[in-house]
């Protein structure tokens, strides 16, 4: 079996998918990224991104470097989660975070028994190489979708030694699914997706004003809020997901003590062991500008409804 067979295989068994692409392909990126950049009027941030975020150049990482290995990681569509503060209790959803180290560790160890290496690939475009090696494919609401996953998934990417025999490379492309289907753009709160444009106007997105500490616009309906963090309402409408929208854990419960932590914006280093893994598990400690806004929001917004024990729905 040739080895990026090997390691395919190997991720399978954790319910995991992976592509080996040849290291060339990265330069091929940056400059499939920069004609879309002269193509498309972006908007600060997203020049920003282009301009600052990512990166194309190889680092000495203490090996040849021929490929990179990239890996989908599954994870539940949502958590249902529980927060206890002035002796009541606030329920919401959650989106979730994988098992990112115990994938890096059975990675590691499969490849040391081959006598290759690995090492993290930093700030390269995941979901762009994601979906030109074929490994998936992007949504009219530009989140990347696998067949069997949906969207249910977060990439990784190393670095490798491993020679890559095979070239697996296309043309950026929408989801035929994507076709002559608009749920997600019907579903969009605050109108962000485009039916004219593939970029999105992420300056609209709920999941962009949700992961800063800024206030909330003044034309953003409080009706929109309904996740801690992110937004799931084109996610969960998607036809692509059908099968993935039921996969919720939880309930994941804090305490009045750990609900303090993070309404005061506490720092994650200083969070109590438990609290830091929920906040881990929940992926809570990206954002910890908006996350004290955010609960805020939620609680306010459920206190005037009367009820906040009640469970929402994040449809």
């Amino acid at each position: 079996m040739k080895t990026h067979q090997f390691i395919t295989t190997r991720a399978l068994l954790h319910n995991e998918k992976a592509k080996v692409i040849p290291v060339r392909r990265l330069h091929c990126l940056q400059d499939e990224i920069h004609r879309f950049q002269d193509a498309e009027d972006l908007n600060d941030f997203q020049q920003w991104i282009v301009d600052e975020l990512y990166t194309f150049d190889v680092p000495d990482v203490g090996f040849p470097v021929e490929s990179i290995l990239l890996i989908a990681v599954p994870h539940p569509f949502c958590a249902h989660v529980e927060f206890s503060h002035r002796g009541r209790t606030y329920k919401s959803f959650s989106f979730v975070m994988p098992d990112f180290k115990r994938t890096e560790e059975a990675l590691r160890k499969a490849l040391s028994g081959l006598n290759h290496h690995l090492a993290e690939a930093g700030d390269i475009p995941l979901k762009r190489l994601a979906v030109q090696s074929g490994l998936a494919a992007y949504g009219r609401n530009n989140i990347c979708y696998i067949d069997g996953m949906g969207s249910n998934f977060s990439l990784m990417a190393y670095f490798t030694d491993m020679p890559c025999e095979e070239d697996p490379w296309t043309d950026v492309t929408m989801s035929s699914s994507c076709t002559d289907c608009n749920a997600c753009l019907n579903n969009c709160p605050t109108r962000a997706i485009r039916k004219e444009r593939f970029l999105i106007d992420n300056e609209k997105c709920l999941s962009f004003l949700n992961e800063s500490g800024a206030p909330f616009p003044e034309w953003l309906p409080e009706t929109v809020h309904h996740c801690v963090y992110d937004c799931m309402k084109c996610q969960i409408v998607c036809p692509m997901n059908r099968k993935q929208v039921d996969y919720v854990t939880g309930p994941v419960q804090f305490t009045e003590s750990e609900t303090d932590h993070l309404l005061s914006g506490t720092p994650f280093e200083d969070f109590p062991m438990a609290l830091q893994n929920k906040a881990t598990y929940l992926g809570l400690h990206q954002w910890p500008e908006g996350i004290p806004r955010n609960l805020k929001t939620l609680f306010d917004i459920s206190d005037r409804k009367g009820d906040p024990t009640e469970t929402p729905s994040p449809r």
